[in-house]
């Protein structure tokens, strides 16, 4: 509550008592001897100044964002078929994933399983290396320039070899080490 400032009692209690204005810091804590229907007034007046302000403020944040959302939509040089047509293919991708992914999981458990109870040397079962994870795992922004619909579309269309993908050091200079305290970012390499 704003009660304490100067302005606010100026305009809460114009036409009330002096008492009003000196005791109005007193308001929240309910330690006035402000008469009760005057209290009652200047609470109700604050009451429905913080209703007004709320409305404005959500009524603002809702165009603001509207008109956001408007000029980005018009400015994008993606169009809205194109990003549907993505939405969509993201959407198929992310069900195949899931499900290949569990199948693939559920397969090298049993496999994983039935080694260890038999003690047999478990079959081969091909797995993507750590590095490919990372590849497919990271952020992907559509552009459209761009051929690829996510990591995944781009890590298989650009992959030579899927076998045995080639590890690509980042950009940074080799013998600038990273400090103690990022080793624990891809063990001090970066991948592409």
């Amino acid at each position: 509550m704003v009660t304490g400032l100067n302005v606010t009692g100026r305009y809460l209690c114009r036409e009330r008592s002096e008492s009003c204005k000196v005791e109005l810091h007193k308001f929240p804590c309910d330690k006035t001897s402000i008469r009760s229907a005057e209290r009652e007034a200047v609470l109700t007046t604050t009451r429905v100044q913080s209703q007004v302000l709320g409305w404005l403020l959500i009524a603002s944040i809702m165009l603001s964002s509207l008109l956001l959302t408007c000029v980005a939509r018009c400015k994008s040089p993606i169009s809205y078929l194109q990003l549907k047509f993505w939405r969509e293919y993201a959407r198929e991708e992310n069900e195949f994933f899931d499900s290949y992914a569990s199948l693939h999981a559920k397969k090298l458990a049993e496999r994983n399983i039935q080694s260890f109870f038999e003690m047999t040397t478990p079959a081969p079962l091909p797995t993507p290396p750590r590095y490919a994870w990372e590849k497919i795992s990271s952020f992907y922004k559509f552009k459209t320039m761009d051929k690829y619909y996510s990591t995944v579309h781009k890590y298989v269309e650009t992959c030579k070899n899927p076998q045995n993908p080639v590890r690509i050091l980042s950009t940074k200079s080799a013998d600038i080490s990273n400090p103690a305290a990022l080793d624990f970012v891809d063990e001090g390499t970066m991948m592409l």
